[in-house]
């Protein structure tokens, strides 16, 4: 009991460490200061090809199915701190609609909205590429998609070509939850 405590408190220095440690201080032209953001250390961008390793390693974490994950079929966003990927997800486009996917981040820098972020960072993409629709399967996270705006959907209302991925067909069972989420 007390171990795992001390794990716990470590953690939780860990992180506040991390929060507080990073001193940035922008100074405008007058010489006057602004205040770090809470998490403005966090860092987002869309993933390179060289990145895709390391991503396969954070879903083999977490968890979640990365099996046919791929550079040719995935447009992927990673959050980084200290050039370390703490979080992705991404998208698999078919003909205006995509299925949103590994979304995912490292189980120390969970609750500081990395997921919300990289979330939004991929429908942004989407809506660049022209995406109306995204649809998603989650045994595990369908309560925070719902917080996001998502609606559950029967899988068989679901396009064809998003039925036909792998994901739909063969990799998630067929017991997890399906989702859709519609731009404006």
């Amino acid at each position: 009991m007390q171990d795992k405590t001390k794990k716990i408190n470590l953690r939780e220095k860990y992180t506040d460490l991390a929060k507080n440690s990073l001193v940035r201080v922008q100074y405008s032209c007058s010489g006057n200061t602004t205040p770090i953001e809470e998490f403005d250390f966090i860092s987002y961008r869309r993933a390179s090809d060289d990145d895709f390793p390391e991503i396969k390693t954070l879903l083999a974490e977490c968890d979640l199915p990365h099996s046919d994950l791929s550079v040719e079929k995935q447009n992927m966003v990673v959050a980084e701190i200290d050039h370390k990927i703490v979080g992705c997800a991404g998208l698999e486009a078919y003909s205006g609609k995509a299925l949103f996917r590994s979304l995912a981040v490292k189980p120390l820098y969970r609750n500081m909205q990395i997921a919300l972020t990289l979330t939004e960072k991929v429908l942004e993409m989407g809506q660049d590429l022209g995406i109306s629709e995204f649809f998603l399967l989650t045994t595990t996270a369908d309560s925070y998609f719902e917080k996001l705006g998502w609606n559950t959907i029967e899988r068989s209302k679901v396009p064809d070509d998003i039925q036909s991925t792998n994901e739909f067909s063969s990799i998630c069972p067929s017991t997890a939850i399906c989702m859709i989420y519609r731009l404006q």
